[in-house]
Formats: C-alpha cells, sequence, structure tokens
C-alpha cells in the first residue's frame, strides 16, 4: 500500500528541498538572511504539498482502487511539514562536516522509529505501523535537529537572497525532480499493471537494497560535498581530494554490494520471516545497480562542488531519460526481465558519467577502471566464500547469517592484507590511530 505512494511522496519531497541545501554547502558568503529566507520557504512547500496531499487522496485511492490510500496518503503527508522545519538545521551540520551530531539525529530516530512501528504491528495496526514509523522517525530526528543546532532562524526572508540561492538550486531542483519520477516511476507501474502482493516483493527488495546503498550515499555526501566545495578554486588539489575519495568509496562499497547478494536469504529470513522468500531473487539481481547509483551519487557531489550546475542536470536528466528504457520489460516481460533491463541500463549510465566526469577534470577514464578491477575480484571472491555458507548443513538462519557476514569480512581483509591493496592499508592505519591526516 505504501509502495503505491512513493512516487507521490518522493517528488514532494524533492519540492521541499528544493535544491536550496546543495545551494548553501557549496556557497561561501552564506549570511542569516539565506539562511532564515530557504527556512522559510522549505516551511511554505512543506505546507502546500499536506494541503495538496489531503485534497488529492481520493484521486490517488482511486487511480489504484485501494480505498485505504485515502487515510494513508493524509496521515504520510504529515512527514513533509515534519521534514520542512529541520532541513537547514541538517545543512549547516553539512556544511561544517559534523558528522557526529548528524549520526546521533538519524540514529536515534530510527531507533524510536522502530520502536514505535513494532509496537503498533504488535497491537494489530497493520499498514498504520508503516505510517507510524514514518511520522515518529520524521518528528523524532528534526526535533533533535532543533535541540542540536545553535541555530534558529531569526533573520526575514529576502528576495535577494532566495534568487541567490535559487539560481544553482533551481538545476539542481529540476534534475532531482526528473530523477526522483524516474526512480519510482517502476512502483507506480507495478502497483497499476500486477498485484499488490507483487509490489510487496518488489518494494520488500528495494527498500532493502536501499539500506546500504542510503547510508553509505548519505555518508558519501555528507562529506565529500562539502570538502570539495571547500577547494572548488583549486585544481590540483581538488583533483587530489576526488581521486582519494573514488578509491576509498570503490573499495568500500563494492564488497557491501556483493557481499549483500550472498547473505540475501538469510537476511531475509532473519529479518522478514520466510514469508518474503519470494523477494530474495528480486533483491539479488536490484543490489547490482546500488554500484552504479552509489558512484554516480560520488560523481554528481564532484559535478555540483566545481559548480557546473548545467552539467549536473544535462548529465542526470539524459540519464534519467535513458533509465525509462527498462519499463517496457517489465509491461511486455515480467519483473525479472525489468530488473536485469534496469542493471544493464545503470551500467550504461555509470558509463556517460566516468565520460563526462574525466573530461571535466582531465584525468583519463582508464585509471577509474583500473582502480575498480581489484576490489571488484577480491569482492567476487568474497562473494564466493560467503555464499559456499548456505551449502552446509546449518538449519538455523540466525547463525549461517552470522556466519556468512563473519566470513565475508575475514575474507575481504586477509585478501586485501595479502595483496597489499593500498586502501586497506591506509584505513588500518587510521583505524589502529597512525594516521591522523586525510593524505
Amino acid at each position: 500500500m505504501t509502495g503505491m505512494l512513493a512516487v507521490f511522496i518522493a517528488i514532494a519531497v524533492v519540492f521541499i528541498n528544493s535544491g536550496i541545501s546543495v545551494a548553501i554547502v557549496r556557497s561561501k558568503d552564506i549570511t542569516e538572511d539565506d539562511y532564515s529566507t530557504a527556512f522559510y520557504f522549505n516551511v511554505v512547500v512543506g505546507l502546500f504539498f499536506y494541503s495538496l496531499f489531503f485534497i488529492l487522496s481520493p484521486l490517488i485511492a482511486d487511480f489504484f482502487n485501494e480505498p485505504i490510500l485515502v487515510p494513508l496518503t493524509k496521515l504520510l503527508s504529515l512527514v513533509f511539514v515534519i521534514n520542512s522545519f529541520g532541513i537547514i538545521q541538517n545543512t549547516i551540520l553539512i556544511k561544517e562536516i559534523n558528522l557526529k551530531k548528524q549520526s546521533i539525529c538519524y540514529l536515534l530516530g530510527m531507533l524510536v522509529s522502530a520502536i514505535v512501528s513494532a509496537i503498533m504491528a504488535f497491537n494489530n495496526y497493520g499498514v498504520y505501523s508503516i505510517v507510524g514509523q514514518s511520522i515518529s522517525q520524521a518528528l523524532t530526528t528534526n526535533i533533535l535537529f532543533w535541540l542540536t543546532s545553535k541555530w534558529k532562524p531569526s533573520g526575514r526572508f529576502k528576495f535577494n537572497s532566495f534568487r541567490k540561492i535559487w539560481s544553482f538550486g533551481s538545476k539542481v531542483l529540476a534534475t532531482n525532480l526528473v530523477s526522483t519520477f524516474v526512480d519510482n516511476i517502476d512502483n507506480f507501474l507495478i502497483g497499476k499493471i500486477f498485484y499488490a502482493n507483487q509490489l510487496g516483493y518488489y518494494v520488500r527488495a528495494k527498500s532493502s537494497k536501499i539500506m546500504p546503498e542510503q547510508i553509505l550515499t548519505n555518508t558519501l555526501q555528507a562529506t565529500i560535498f562539502p570538502i570539495l566545495s571547500k577547494v572548488n578554486d583549486n585544481d590540483n588539489l581538488f583533483l587530489q581530494y576526488h581521486l582519494k575519495f573514488y578509491n576509498l568509496a570503490v573499495y568500500i562499497f563494492l564488497p557491501v554490494v556483493f557481499g549483500f547478494i550472498a547473505v540475501a536469504k538469510a537476511f531475509t529470513i532473519v529479518l522478514y520471516t520466510e514469508k518474503w522468500l519470494p523477494s530474495v531473487p528480486f533483491l539479488q539481481i536490484i543490489i547490482l545497480s546500488s554500484i552504479s547509483i552509489f558512484l554516480s551519487a560520488f560523481f554528481n557531489q564532484t559535478i555540483m562542488a566545481k559548480g557546473e550546475g548545467n552539467l549536473y542536470m544535462k548529465l542526470n536528466t539524459i540519464k534519467k531519460l535513458i533509465g525509462l528504457f527498462s519499463i517496457p520489460f517489465g509491461v511486455f516481460w515480467g519483473l525479472i526481465p525489468f530488473l536485469w533491463a534496469f542493471v544493464f541500463i545503470s551500467v550504461v549510465s555509470l558509463s556517460i558519467d566516468y565520460y563526462f566526469v574525466s573530461k571535466l577534470l582531465k584525468i583519463s577514464m582508464k585509471y577509474y577502471f583500473i582502480k575498480l578491477f581489484k576490489p571488484l575480484v577480491l569482492s567476487i571472491a568474497m562473494f564466493l566464500c560467503a555464499y559456499a555458507i548456505l551449502f552446509l548443513p546449518i538449519a538455523n538462519y540466525y547463525v549461517v547469517f552470522l556466519t556468512q557476514i563473519f566470513t565475508g569480512v575475514f575474507v575481504y581483509i586477509f585478501l586485501s592484507s595479502i595483496f597489499r591493496i593500498e586502501e586497506f592499508l591506509y584505513l588500518k592505519e587510521i583505524v589502529f590511530g597512525k594516521s591522523h591526516h586525510f593524505f
């Protein structure tokens, strides 16, 4: 049920954020009036979309022929208003690269929402448990943003401030609108064409693959963009930082994806029970696209930090329009062909990123692929070892899950050590406190 609303909710969230936070992070001359202007604008847009969805909820329910979507839409829309009050506080934390406060706010928000949704589920609230999770997470996270942030709106709304941040933010907004629509159109079509339970399995797989993807992508965005923005007027230093971040991103994310494919079955049984097993093949295929999505997010941070708003808009619009070619596979041949088509097109889109970013930074594409090769080989070797655990005579899937994780981590670290992988040695120095600098 909530999967059917995903495209509407995602588009509203893009409007509420409106790209202004990105403009604030990369700007070096933000004033109090700029912050306050962005804050008031976000709140007004949040209230507008809440009112809009409240009015349109009967039409959305009629489209999917699901009457329960009327109250669900009205309740979930409250998240728009709640989140609009904390966007600027979060943006300031990103600009200050304050990962500690951000992590505390998000983790406590997740913890409270998990408790709330579990209590509601055990008390037979059904799908409203998911609504309770979304609202409680938004409330907790944004209240914590206000409590931990020193900034409170004290300036006035000024059109000069709005024009300054909107000139760059509008390009981000336009791009994100296209991206969000394409990223969520699959839920919309699957919900309309197939049965609700098929959408449920697909959304379960999609939400599972988003877990590692979102955590690492959010960490990436919270660190790389503000750091690169600070050195965007020094080409040599900018390139040096970019390449260092790329090497680390590839080394860390590839084993996460291949490890997730290996543990997908045990992960699903442990977290969601065996009734969700039909979602496992969907998860094992679609998570391959996370590699392209993650690296594309990394390249987007580089492009935006450079201030290339037009390139960001054109590049992402082209990629998302290319992504629409996977939809006919789902309409005519089913979900599995759609997923494989989606993965293939995501690789094509990533190749476009490689090409344009290499031209922007005047670096050979060959360098990127060379740095991709070793982590990819190690990740596949780790996957084979972790996946082999499924063939052992272990009946308890909790034990299987933990054994697979331990095996995967051990194999990846062992191989990294044997082959003296540069990123492994660098992270090892950080862990043992022997390195205190980025370079």
